[in-house]
């Protein structure tokens, strides 16, 4: 019996909001999966760290940058 299914086998056996949970977690693994196989082929979000460090808009005072920022919104 493969791995799918006795865990088809097992999930007959649940209650419903059990069997939910189990669909969750497998729909969470394969996106994790897919996103995995992804992430090899493109740059990682760490590789953008640090960034604006040059950028006209994000240099100087932090306090300063803030506050055109919330004032822009105004």
């Amino acid at each position: 019996m493969t791995t799918a299914e006795k865990l088809y086998k097992t999930a007959k056996e649940l209650p419903e909001p059990l069997v939910a949970e189990i669909l969750d977690f497998a729909e969470f693994l394969r996106k994790k999966r897919v996103v995995g196989a992804l992430a090899d082929r493109k740059e990682m979000l760490i590789d953008l760290a640090g960034g604006l460090e040059r950028s006209k808009t994000f240099s100087g005072d932090l306090v300063e940058i803030q506050q055109r920022m919330r004032d822009e919104w105004e």
